[in-house]
């Protein structure tokens, strides 16, 4: 039996925490939660960590395999930005 697995509705076996400004700590628990963030809440600092996650996160809605590094570069992004909570 094959079995199809939307990564739209796949989670990150650990999400990723974030707090933009002063507000409450964020949860991202796949990388289309994290490409939104990324295009619409993120800080106006945005470097070569930003480009590479809103690229592979782009990327990995529609790829399995991208998953995971997904979540690396988006971490890297969160750090770079200073928003990993």
């Amino acid at each position: 039996m094959n079995m199809i697995v939307r990564t739209s509705d796949a989670r990150w076996p650990e999400p990723v925490y974030l707090r933009i400004g002063y507000g409450m700590p964020e949860k991202i628990r796949n990388p289309q939660d994290a490409l939104n963030h990324l295009l619409f809440r993120w800080p106006a600092m945005r470097g070569d960590k930003y480009r590479s996650a809103t690229d592979i996160c782009s990327a990995a809605s529609g790829d399995p395999l991208l998953f995971d590094r997904a979540r690396t570069i988006f971490i890297e992004a969160c750090v770079e930005a200073e928003v990993l909570d």
